[in-house]
C-alpha cells in the first residue's frame, strides 16, 4: 500500500515544506503546487487537525485548487497554501506567525501568503514584517462572495430557472464569505436558509438579513433550489450526496467535495455542480490586484466568473463530462500554453 511519502513523490507538487521550530513548537506545512503562471499565492489557514498528515493533505489540496482557480480567472499566479496545525488563539498566533513568516521569507518569493480560515488582515501585517509581498491586508471576502453570487445567478439562468427572486438558497457556514453572500442573495429577492456551528451567527443573519435559520445537520440536505457550502472542505460526502434535495450546488468553500470523483456522481444524478475553484475566485482576483498594485480591473474580472461558469457548464453538457473534469482540463491547457515562459524568482509584483 502506498504511503503518504509515496504519494508526495508521485504527485505534481513543486514543493512541500514542513516548518518546525523547537522554541515555538510550531506544526506547519507550506505547499507550493505550481508556479508556471507566476508566484504561488494562497492563504495561511490556522486550525487544529487530527494529525499532521491531515494538515499536509489539506494544504496540498488547497494549493492545487489555487493553481486552477488562478488559471481559470486569467491571473498570472500559481497555487500555494500554508496551514498551522493549532487553534487560532492570540497566544498561538504570537508564537507561530513570526516563525512561519521567516520560513516563507526564505523561499525567495515563490509563495505569497494571504488571509484564510483562522487568520485575518492583522495577521498579515505580522507576516509583512518579514515577508516582502503579502496579500489580503484588506478583506477579500466580499469579492469572494460577489463571485459566488454571480455564479449562482448565471447557473440558475443556465438551468432555465430564471432569476433569484423567490428562489430558496441554502448557505452552510456564516464566516465572512457566507455572511456577505447571504446579503447579496437577500438583496436579489431570494429566500435564504442558513446554518453555522455558532448560533450567534445564524441569529445575526436572521435579524439583519431576514434569513431562515435551520439546524446545522439539516442544511446540506435542505429542500432548496441552490446549495452553497461556505464552511470547511469535504462536506459533500457520499452520504450527503445520497440525501441531497437540491438541483444546483455553487460552493463558496474550497474543496467541498470529499473526492473529485464525486462530481461524476452528481452529474449522473442530474445535479448541476459549479466547481469551487471557478465560483469562489473573487478573493484571489482581489489578492492579485493588491500584490500587483492595481485595482482597475477587479470588477471586470469578477464578472468573468459568470462567463467562465457558463463556459464550464456548456462544455460539460456537450461532452457528457462532469464539470470538475472540464474545469481541470481548461486550466491545465492554460498552464501548458505558458509552460515555456515560466517565471524566475524572486518574483517582482
Amino acid at each position: 500500500m502506498a504511503t503518504f511519502l509515496d504519494e508526495l513523490v508521485a504527485g505534481d507538487f513543486e514543493q512541500v515544506n514542513i516548518v518546525r521550530d523547537a522554541m515555538s513548537d510550531i506544526g506547519s506545512i507550506v505547499a507550493i503546487h505550481d508556479t508556471t503562471m507566476g508566484p504561488s499565492l494562497g492563504g495561511v489557514r490556522m486550525r487544529p487537525y487530527p494529525t499532521h498528515e491531515d494538515a499536509a493533505r489539506d494544504a496540498m489540496a488547497l494549493a492545487r485548487a489555487m493553481t486552477y482557480k488562478s488559471a481559470l480567472a486569467g491571473l498570472n499566479l500559481g497555487g500555494g497554501k500554508s496551514v498551522i496545525n493549532a487553534e487560532p488563539t492570540a497566544e498561538n498566533k504570537a508564537r507561530f506567525l513570526p516563525v512561519l513568516a521567516k520560513h516563507i521569507a526564505s523561499m525567495g518569493g515563490r509563495y505569497i501568503p494571504g488571509a484564510d480560515m483562522g487568520t485575518d488582515a492583522a495577521d498579515m501585517d505580522v507576516l509583512a514584517k518579514h515577508v516582502p509581498v503579502v496579500s489580503c491586508r484588506r478583506d477579500p471576502s466580499p469579492s469572494t462572495a460577489r463571485g459566488v453570487f454571480r455564479a449562482v445567478v448565471e447557473t440558475l439562468r443556465w438551468t432555465g430557472a430564471g432569476d433569484l427572486a423567490g428562489r430558496r438558497i441554502a448557505v452552510q457556514g456564516l464566516g465572512k464569505v457566507g455572511r456577505a453572500l447571504v446579503m447579496f442573495l437577500r438583496e436579489a429577492g431570494a429566500e435564504v436558509l442558513v446554518a453555522d456551528i455558532d448560533d450567534r451567527r445564524t441569529t445575526e443573519a436572521r435579524d439583519v438579513a431576514g434569513a431562515v435559520p435551520v439546524a446545522i445537520q439539516d442544511i446540506l440536505t435542505a429542500d432548496v433550489d441552490v446549495l452553497c457550502p461556505c464552511a470547511a472542505g469535504g462536506v459533500l460526502t457520499p452520504d450527503v450526496i445520497d440525501h441531497l434535495r437540491t438541483g444546483v450546488i455553487v460552493p463558496g468553500a474550497n474543496n467541498p467535495l470529499e473526492h473529485d470523483a464525486q462530481a461524476a456522481v452528481l452529474q449522473e444524478r442530474g445535479v448541476v455542480y459549479v466547481p469551487d475553484f471557478v465560483a469562489n475566485a473573487g478573493g484571489v482576483i482581489v489578492a492579485e490586484a493588491e500584490v500587483r498594485g492595481s485595482d482597475d480591473t477587479i470588477e471586470d474580472r469578477i464578472e468573468t466568473i459568470a462567463a467562465t461558469t457558463v463556459e464550464i457548464l456548456d462544455t460539460a453538457q456537450r461532452s457528457g463530462t462532469d464539470t470538475v473534469s472540464v474545469a481541470y482540463r481548461v486550466a491545465r491547457d492554460r498552464l501548458a500554453s505558458h509552460a515555456t515562459a515560466r517565471p524566475t524568482f524572486p518574483a517582482v509584483p
